[in-house]
């Protein structure tokens, strides 16, 4: 894990209408606990059906919610998918402590898309299996002892720098999206430095 910047009941988990996170995985444990939950979309309807409650807030085009539900925030723009229109509503509204849930699943071309989406967000993406974190600069994590890390630069002119990874990204030459993954943190303790913004993954990892 790195630094979270603030207890998980301070957080505002935004649902994507991707796979629902599963019990007992970092995900649902986060979405039990956030302080805040806006769903996109359909996300809404599986967030009831887990939970019985409303969610703080849904918010797309609302052209698959099959419920009525009393803070609907119907934007109807198909210029950004709904991801981004809930992050930027929640920003809008200083809800500045977020991460991202059921990114993945479904539609592989949406998961990339809200994957990417999340960094250049800056806002972390937490899954069944692992957690993409953004770093933009310097940033420690504490994982299990040789568990997979891997490295997704956007920008070929990106410079990193790492300790505590099998394979050091110092020199690394990001030509694509998969230049730098696979990789392993021997000890568990490893950090990055990175002079433009790119997604750690860290397997089996939590906020």
């Amino acid at each position: 894990m790195a630094d979270s910047g603030g207890s998980l009941d301070m957080k505002t988990a935004v649902l994507a209408a991707g796979d629902f996170p599963a019990p007992g995985g970092p995900a649902r444990r986060l979405l039990e606990k956030a302080g805040r939950v806006v769903c996109c979309d359909s996300a809404a309807d599986a967030y009831f059906e887990a939970f019985g409650r409303e969610p703080d807030a849904v918010v797309g085009d609302c052209d698959s919610v099959r419920r009525s539900y009393r803070n609907l925030v119907r934007i109807a723009e198909q210029d950004t998918n709904d991801l981004t229109k809930a992050l930027f509503y929640c920003r809008r509204r200083g809800w500045n402590d977020l991460v991202v849930l059921g990114a993945l699943g479904g539609r592989d071309d949406h998961a990339i898309g809200n994957v990417f989406r999340a960094l250049a967000e800056q806002v972390p993406v937490v899954t069944d299996h692992g957690v993409f974190h953004p770093v933009a600069g310097e940033a420690h994590f504490t994982a299990a002892p040789g568990c997979g890390v891997s490295i997704f630069a956007p920008d070929r002119e990106t410079v990193m720098t790492s300790r505590g990874l099998e394979w050091p990204l110092d020199g690394v030459r990001f030509d694509n999206l998969y230049a730098a993954t696979l990789n392993r943190a021997p000890t568990g303790e490893f950090s990055v430095v990175s002079d433009r913004p790119v997604f750690v993954y860290i397997e089996g990892g939590d906020l």
